[in-house]
């Protein structure tokens, strides 16, 4: 299916400016100037983790590449694409940068300290970045070697972040030509709340 068929993809923010996220945590991203640090980006599904990794990319002109971490969780198939991505040198001259997604699916057995030892042989060239949903599942050697961000939303943050989202949620219905009732959205924000992706697809 086209990505322009999922409006969680075709609505996807493609700024920090543009995603939904508490003040503080979008000044973090922001105030990255020169180049992305190793991070992991932790916090409940569909709270933008991924979105931003990506977006953060894009505002640095990083090539970048996306791998899931439930989908390709082997260590063969991780040493080959990352190897792969990270030893060659990037087209746009910028740093390069393995986006993890997932990655508390990932063994920590056997396979993230793997992981511990590509982020210090590649630390010439490209940057990670882990994107979970529990950091407990996360090693503590790779804490030690990122920032690690959390994604919590504080309760004076809550009804604000609600209210952008309605009106998000309003524009993707009108852009799509669909007629919606106010309170519906706001039923469905309350149910599912902080997880806007969720009520992307729900919608």
């Amino acid at each position: 299916m086209s990505d322009e068929f999922l409006w969680v993809e075709k609505y996807r923010p493609k700024t920090i400016e543009d995603c939904v996220l508490p003040a503080d945590i979008k000044q973090t991203f922001f105030d990255i100037k020169d180049e992305i640090p190793n991070m992991i980006l932790t916090g409940t599904a569909g709270t933008g983790k991924t979105t931003i990794a990506k977006a953060l990319c894009e505002m640095h002109n990083c090539d970048y590449i996306l791998i899931n971490g439930s989908e390709e969780s082997g260590i063969d198939v991780l040493r080959t694409k990352i190897k792969n991505f990270a030893s060659t040198v990037s087209l746009s001259g910028g740093s390069k940068v393995v986006i993890l997604d997932e990655a508390d699916y990932i063994s920590a057995d056997s396979v993230q300290p793997a992981l511990r030892n590509f982020i210090e042989e590649f630390s010439s060239n490209c940057r990670f970045i882990f994107t979970c949903n529990y950091k407990n599942r996360i090693i503590a050697p790779l804490h030690s070697r990122c920032t690690v961000i959390d994604f919590s939303i504080p309760n004076n943050e809550k009804e604000r972040l609600a209210s952008v989202f309605l009106a998000r949620l309003m524009m993707i219905c009108d852009d799509e030509g669909i007629k919606s009732d106010t309170k519906v959205l706001v039923e469905l924000i309350m149910k599912f709340f902080p997880d806007f992706r969720r009520c992307i697809n729900e919608v």
